[in-house]
C-alpha cells in the first residue's frame, strides 16, 4: 500500500519475512507427490522445504516468485516433492536459513487405494468487514467436518474462494480462516466468479468493481500449486488430478470454448471407476432467474461424461436426477448427477426454488453454513451434506453394480406434455394446457407462459398482446403473421384457439423473445428458457 505522499508500506495481514498462506495441494500423482505452497515478502526471494518421514531428511529448493498485488509485494514459493513414498506420513517445515514455520505434516496416498473421503465446499467468501474480511466462519466448517471426518483426504472446493480475488486483502483474509488446516490436509480449488473479480481500489472505500476474462491473480498464486495439464492459456484455473478408484476434473468459468475439448478428452481418456468434475455456475440452477449459457454450450459434452459434477454459485442446496441431453433418468448410468452444495460461509440468496430437475432440494435460507462429505467405496459413492449444527440436508448412494440411487427417486414421466419455464412448473395457471406439435410444428399457449413469469399480456378477442424482457408481440388468430417491435414475422404456422387459449408457433415466438426452449421427450414437458437473468415482472403504470 502507498500513503499519500506515495511511500510503500505494508497491510495489515501484509507479507513478511515469516512465511505464512501456506497449504498444501496435489499437483501430481497423489502417491508420489506433493506441493506445499506458500508466501513471504519480496525480499525474503527464496526458500525451500524440509520434509521427513520420521527415518531421513531431505530439502528441496522451492520455485520462487515475485509478484506485486493491489496492496503488498509478495514472494510466492512452491516446494514440489517427487518420490515421495505412498502411504506415508511426512513432516515438513518451510521458510529459508533464518525464518522457517512450525512443523506441519501430511500422508500420501496408498497403493490401491479403493476407499476414501474427501470434503467439498463451495461459495465461503465473506465481504465484510471491507479491509479485514472475517473468515473465521470458514475455519469453523472446516474444523467441523475434519473434526467428524478425521479420515478425509483432502478439500475440493467449488468456487468462490474468496469474494474479490484479485484483492490481497481478501485472500489474506480466507488464508486466515484456513490457517491451521490447509497446512495438513490437501486445498483443491475451483474458480467462481468472486475469483474473477476485484475492486480498483479498496480504500478507503471498494470502488470500481471489475471482473476479468482470466483469474489472474489466482493462477499468479497458485502456478504451481496444482496439475499444469489443463488448456493452453487457461492453466491453473483448469487441471485434473487422480485419488483413489477416481478422477477430478476441475474447470473455471473462463473461455469454456477453449476449456471444452480438453475437459472432455481428459475425462474420457481416464480409466478411473468415479469421474467428477467440478464447475462453479450450475447448469440446472435453483434461482428463479438462473441461466446456463455461460459454459454449457460446450462444456455439454464433457459434463456429460462424468457421474457428478459439483457446483455452487446459487448458496442454496440441491441435487438432480441423472441428467442426459436435458432429459431426466432413475438410473446413474443413464446421465451426470448435478450437486449444488449449498454454501460454507453462511451466506444466504432469497427466493431460490426447485425446479423439474431437482430430486432433492434446500433452500438454506437461513446463516447455517453448509459441507458436504464424499465417501468414495470402489463401486459406491456416499455422499452427505451437513449443516453446521449437525443437521442433515441429504444423504444419496450411487451404487454402480446394481446401477441405484438411493434413496430411490423416479424422474418425472408425464401423460400430458407439461411446460416449464427456467425448470419451474407453470402448473397451476395451465392446468389442462398442453402443448402440441402439428405437422412438425411445436405449438403451445405462449402468451400463458409468459403471464406466469409476470409479463404484461393483454387478451382480446382473436389476438393477445404480449411484453416480457424488453420485447413485444402482437399473435392474431388464423394468421401467420406476428407484429412486434421490430416489424412483421412470418411464422411457421398459424395462431389457433383451442382451450381458450391462443396457441402460437414455439420456435418462433420463442426466438421473438430471445428464448430458447427444448423438448424433453424422455419425459414429457417443453422448457422454455433465456439468458436473462432480469425478472420479468410487468409494472403498473403510472
Amino acid at each position: 500500500m502507498t500513503d499519500r505522499n506515495g511511500n510503500f508500506y505494508k497491510p495489515e495481514r501484509g507479507s513478511t519475512e515469516k512465511p505464512d498462506h501456506i497449504f498444501l495441494s496435489f499437483c501430481g500423482d497423489a502417491h508420489t507427490s506433493m506441493c506445499v505452497s506458500w508466501r513471504t515478502d519480496e525480499k525474503t526471494d527464496s526458500g525451500y522445504i524440509l520434509y521427513s518421514d520420521g527415518k531421513s531428511e531431505k530439502r528441496q529448493q522451492a520455485i520462487s516468485k515475485k509478484i506485486e498485488s493491489d496492496i503488498d509485494k509478495n514472494c510466492y514459493h512452491w516446494a514440489v516433492m517427487q518420490n515421495l513414498t505412498p502411504g506415508t506420513k511426512y513432516s515438513y517445515t518451510v521458510g529459508d536459513d533464518i525464518n522457517r514455520s512450525e512443523e506441519f505434516s501430511f500422508e500420501t496416498e496408498p497403493e490401491n487405494l479403493e476407499n476414501f473421503k474427501f470434503i467439498i465446499i463451495t461459495d465461503h467468501q465473506k465481504g465484510h468487514p471491507p479491509q479485514l474480511p472475517d473468515y473465521s466462519t470458514l475455519n469453523a466448517v472446516l474444523k467441523k467436518a475434519l473434526a467428524e471426518n478425521p479420515d478425509a483426504c483432502f478439500i475440493l472446493t467449488a468456487g468462490d474462494n474468496c469474494d474479490n480475488g484479485q484483492n490481497d486483502l481478501q485472500w489474506n483474509g480466507m488464508f486466515s480462516g484456513a490457517k491451521g488446516i490447509i497446512e495438513s490436509i490437501p486445498y483443491m480449488m475451483t474458480t467462481g466468479n468472486h475469483d474473477n473479480r476485484g475492486f480498483l481500489t479498496y480504500f478507503p472505500e471498494p470502488v470500481g468493481k471489475f471482473y476479468l476474462e482470466h483469474a489472474d491473480f489466482f493462477d499468479s498464486q497458485f502456478e504451481h500449486s496444482y496439475p499444469l495439464n489443463g488448456p493452453d492459456g487457461y492453466k491453473t484455473e483448469n487441471y485434473s488430478f487422480d485419488y483413489g478408484c477416481a478422477h477430478f476434473t476441475v474447470m473455471g468459468i473462463n473461455a469454456p470454448e477453449e476449456v471444452a475439448d480438453w475437459a472432455c478428452e481428459d475425462i474420457k481418456s481416464s480409466g478411473k471407476i468415479w469421474k467428477f468434475g467440478t464447475y462453479h455456475f450450475p447448469i440446472y440452477p435453483v434461482m428463479p432467474e438462473g441461466q446456463n449459457d455461460d459454459g454449457y454450450p460446450w462444456l455439454r459434452k464433457a459434463v456429460e461424461e462424468l457421474d457428478v459434477l459439483f457446483e455452487g454459485h446459487e448458496h442454496s442446496f440441491a441435487r438432480t436426477f441423472p441428467i442426459k441431453g436435458d432429459e431426466l433418468f432413475d438410473r446413474p448410468s443413464q446421465g451426470t448427477v448435478h450437486y449444488i452444495a449449498g454454501n460454507a460461509g453462511g451466506n444466504i440468496y432469497h427466493s431460490n426454488a426447485q425446479k423439474v430437475w431437482h430430486s432433492c432440494f434446500f433452500p438454506q435460507e437461513e446463516r447455517t453454513p453448509l459441507y458436504a462429505v464424499a465417501e468414495v467405496m470402489k463401486t459406491k459413492l456416499k455422499i452427505t451434506a451437513y449443516m453446521l449444527d449437525g443437521r442433515i440436508a441429504d444423504e444419496f448412494i450411487i451404487d454402480k453394480e446394481k446401477d441405484e440411487i438411493w434413496p430411490y427417486a423416479l424422474a418425472p414421466r408425464y401423460d400430458r406434455i407439461k411446460m416449464t419455464f427456467k425448470g419451474r412448473m407453470l402448473e397451476l395457471c395451465a392446468r389442462g394446457l398442453a402443448p402440441e406439435e402439428k405437422d412438425g410444428v411445436w405449438f403451445a399457449p405462449f402468451a400463458v407462459v409468459c403471464q406466469s413469469i409476470g409479463g404484461a399480456v393483454l387478451k382480446e378477442k382473436g389476438k393477445v398482446t404480449v411484453e416480457v424482457y424488453g420485447h413485444r408481440a402482437v399473435f392474431t388468430e388464423n394468421s401467420r403473421t406476428a407484429l412486434t417491435e421490430r416489424g412483421s414475422v412470418e411464422m411457421s404456422g398459424a395462431v389457433y384457439l383451442k382451450d381458450g387459449q391462443l396457441y402460437i408457433p414455439i420456435d418462433d415466438s420463442a426466438k421473438m423473445f430471445g428464448m430458447q426452449w427444448y423438448y424433453a421427450k424422455e419425459n414429457g414437458f417443453i422448457n422454455w428458457n433465456t439468458p436473462s437473468e432480469d425478472k420479468p415482472l410487468s409494472k403498473q403504470p403510472e
